[in-house]
């Protein structure tokens, strides 16, 4: 399950169910222009959350901020605490990298569910590539022209994170596989949150509607909702992501902010460009963040 959440919302994901439900103030009685401009990414930033199904703890999981000289790099890695592991051993490590103007460059994900593995790499240039290697197969290359402008969940993570209050939904597309699938993003309103980092007031609401596309092109047209996220942000210019929730068959699944914290020293590192795996390898980010274990 953990390894769902990496793959989808933010990756990447997700509230408990024996948590009660924050009462929302509707977004029409508040305007934007009282919520403080973002100030984002934020270099050297690393969030901790906690991951709980039906209100017990089944893990872990950080997302921490890089600035690179050639873009931004954010990396989500994760996995069950020690009980789950006993039924089923989960980790899992996802990376974006962004240009400095805020658009995805590619989007690697590895993930480990009890020594199976699989990964996928995709490569957002003039025509979209995903290289996809799942557990126990041989791993394959498509090109994905169908796309317009995809995303992936990280950098969609990011946008929604920057976003200010507003009546109307709004779509992003994201690619995780060879179907394309509409993000529809609708602002609910605002509650106070508390949760393990602290209390915040006045939290931004959001609901995230799952839509697969039915027809692609200029005119995409997008289908009923397959799923949904709730998301709840701080309203201050940091805008961190306090809690995510998503309702599955076997129960309620929440990422829950415990730490937020930015290491000063991190202003500034240097990676090397993607490079696209072309030989069935693990992917060079899944491998850094392998050897960082």
């Amino acid at each position: 399950m953990v390894a769902r959440l990496l793959a989808s919302l933010t990756g990447t994901l997700l509230l408990a169910a024996c948590a009660s439900r924050p009462e929302i103030t509707r977004g029409s009685e508040l305007p934007a222009d009282l919520v403080p401009a973002p100030q984002l990414p934020c270099p050297g930033e690393r969030l901790e959350y906690g991951v709980e199904l039906a209100g017990l703890p089944i893990g872990a999981a950080a997302l921490s901020t890089t600035l690179a000289a050639d873009g931004w790099l954010f990396a989500l890695e994760g996995g069950t605490n020690a009980i789950v592991d006993w039924f089923c051993a989960v980790r899992g490590a996802a990376t974006t990298r962004q240009n400095l103007d805020g658009r995805a460059r590619s989007f690697e994900l590895w993930v480990d569910e009890d020594g199976e593995q699989s990964r996928r790499s995709l490569a957002y240039d003039e025509v979209p590539t995903l290289w996809y290697r799942p557990a126990d197969q041989t791993s394959w290359v498509a090109e994905l022209t169908q796309y317009r402008r995809p995303s992936d969940p990280l950098s969609l993570l990011q946008q929604l994170r920057a976003l200010s209050p507003a009546a109307d939904a709004r779509d992003f597309e994201v690619a995780m596989t060879l179907r394309s699938f509409c993000y529809r993003v609708r602002w609910l309103g605002r509650a106070d949150l508390d949760v393990g980092a602290g209390r915040f007031e006045q939290a931004l609401m959001w609901r995230v509607e799952v839509r697969p596309y039915e027809e692609l092109g200029e005119q995409a047209t997008a289908g009923p909702i397959v799923g949904f996220y709730e998301v709840a942000i701080s309203a201050d210019p940091r805008r961190l992501p306090l809690r995510v929730t998503r309702e599955f068959g076997f129960g309620q699944v929440a990422l829950e902010l415990r730490r937020a914290a930015i290491d000063e020293r991190v202003a500034l590192a240097t990676t090397a460009p993607a490079e696209g795996p072309a030989d069935g390898t693990l992917p060079p980010l899944a491998t850094a963040l392998l050897e960082t274990r």
